[in-house]
């Protein structure tokens, strides 16, 4: 059978190692989506994490090349990282991940955390100088995980990042071909990239998740305490399911995150609760108008915001993303480019 240029092409093509740390559902959906993605014949998509029976797992649904319980084996000759691991176990990871790469490798190693000033720290502390770290966090899009948080690796799915917006936390220091290689994984995922301001990010990240997930704690607690309870429980529905679904979940890494990002939870706390008063009050004083207006404004305010989420009409400047030919949407493009010099962390 003769050979088409595209066959030559294919087989010629290097194999480019990318290394997820971290099987859970969005490590193993990372995973999927590569796996999907149309230059999976040239990558091998190598799966880690401390629990070898979640790993085993995410292989069998297709999400990596191979696994190895091994985080030495996994991460040899990787030249993207992509740690997926709980926010609480973030900094021992990174230390992890830092005493075992090789220290001359220009490795790209990027995390999918909740907060990038305290992984920017992290990382610099535990990398090799040779390393570039980025950091990216996912902003899945409404309604991916119905009422509960996602989690565990029965959660994961291949287009789990379609639509979502990929926060990418740069820094003046950061290498151009670092961060383009997180931008392009996002664009491969089916994401849109959004480079933020390290600070910017993380106090929307806290205002947008940590108090909503505290307030959802405080709800869920302030209900099973009130006299009553064994009756109410029978009644909660839907509504009671989907306000108090952010009170379950990874509670060791909201703990971390909490307390990292203090000031401005209070400031979120606190504008949450003066809510909370100026309905109270209303309440209290029978204030039909006042009431009336609270609430339409807030179901006005929710509509439009998932309007938005659902189009996805956000208006970003993409500077700094190469879109044109396969460059900007392929791995094995973006992996072959190279990164050349020192971290500048």
């Amino acid at each position: 059978m003769l050979k088409t240029e595209r066959d030559t092409a294919t087989q010629k093509a290097p194999h480019q190692r990318v290394t997820i740390v971290g099987t859970g559902c969005i490590g193993a959906s990372i995973g999927l989506a590569l796996r999907l993605s149309q230059d999976a014949d040239h990558l091998d998509i190598v799966g880690h994490d401390r629990d070898a029976g979640h790993a085993r797992l995410a292989q069998q649904m297709g999400a990596f090349s191979s696994t190895a319980i091994n985080l030495s084996i996994a991460l040899d000759g990787a030249q993207l990282v992509i740690l997926a691991v709980p926010f609480a176990e973030l900094r021992e990871t990174l230390q992890d991940v830092g005493r075992l790469l090789d220290p001359e490798s220009n490795v790209v190693v990027t995390d999918t955390g909740p907060l990038k000033e305290p992984a920017f720290a992290w990382a610099a502390a535990a990398l090799p100088a040779n390393a570039h770290y980025v950091g990216g966090d996912p902003f899945l899009a409404p309604g991916k995980g119905g009422w509960e948080p996602l989690s565990g690796v029965a959660d994961a799915r291949g287009d789990l990042f379609r639509e979502a917006v990929y926060a990418i936390a740069v820094r003046t220091q950061d290498h151009p071909s670092a961060i383009r290689t997180v931008a392009n994984l996002a664009l491969v995922l089916g994401a849109m990239p959004l480079f933020m301001d390290v600070a910017e990010h993380d106090a929307v990240r806290l205002i947008g998740a940590t108090v909503p997930a505290l307030s959802a704690a405080a709800l869920m607690r302030a209900t099973v305490n009130m006299p009553g309870w064994e009756e109410v429980r029978r009644a909660a529905g839907r509504e009671f399911a989907t306000a108090t679904a952010g009170a379950s979940g990874d509670l060791a890494s909201a703990r971390m995150a909490t307390l990292l990002g203090r000031d401005t939870v209070l400031r979120g706390l606190d504008a949450v609760i003066a809510q909370l008063e100026v309905l109270r009050k209303s309440v209290a004083d029978g204030d039909v108008d006042g009431l009336e207006t609270l609430l339409a404004s807030a179901a006005a305010d929710r509509e439009r915001w998932m309007q938005q989420s659902r189009s996805r009409t956000w208006q970003y400047e993409q500077q700094g993303i190469e879109q044109d030919n396969l460059f900007g949407r392929t791995l094995r493009s973006m992996l072959g480019s190279g990164i050349a010099g020192r971290s500048t962390r």
